[in-house]
């Protein structure tokens, strides 16, 4: 079942998200285009963080669990200037999600990816975090954002090194509950 919150109401409220959601920038890659979230795109959202999948993010999350979480990476735009994007592939809309933004006890903003299982083993990923990660330093002008990991992430691993991110030990021994920081510096990649 579908909740009431899930589901397009057209109407005024539509037309103001729209707006809303058209005032978040848009970036284009060679392949790919992170776009603001729209109402449907939590279904391929609940799919990544209600499954299996998730489990190196504390999951698998309950499907109103998961919406809290769209929510509130969703309205990090307002509050903060920078959020979730939706990561749209040439041949498959909401093929995952990229994020910069705060869960509510990080010491600092992070840069996470989360991609449908379709869309793995594409480079979507990787292009995905770039792209976010330019506009960290370029636009927001950052000198570093971090990524924390679960160990036993290896694709997500994977992926820091092939984008050049160094782990943070000194983060790690302040945060102290085995999380892997992954730091992502300007000029370094």
């Amino acid at each position: 079942m579908t909740a009431a919150c899930e589901q397009h109401r057209p109407g005024p409220g539509a037309r103001a998200a729209a707006r809303l959601g058209g005032r978040v920038p848009m970036i284009d890659t060679t392949r790919l285009q992170l776009r603001g979230p729209r109402i449907y795109d939590f279904k391929a959202f609940s799919d990544i963080f209600c499954s299996d999948r998730a489990e190196a993010i504390g999951g698998p999350f309950a499907r109103n669990e998961a919406w809290s979480v769209f929510s509130q990476y969703t309205a990090q735009w307002m509050l903060h200037g920078h959020g979730l994007w939706t990561v749209d592939a040439q041949t498959q809309p909401s093929a995952g999600f990229v994020l910069l933004g705060y869960e509510y006890d990080d010491p600092e903003a992070e840069l996470a990816v989360y991609m449908t299982e379709e869309a793995e083993s594409n480079g979507y990923a990787f292009e995905a975090a770039q792209a976010a990660r330019a506009y960290a330093f370029d636009t927001l002008r950052w000198d570093s954002v971090v990524s924390y990991l679960d160990a036993s992430n290896s694709r997500a691993n994977a992926l820091m090194l092939r984008l050049g991110a160094v782990r943070d030990m000194a983060a790690e021994i302040t945060q102290g509950d085995g999380t892997q920081i992954w730091r992502h510096a300007r000029g370094a990649a």
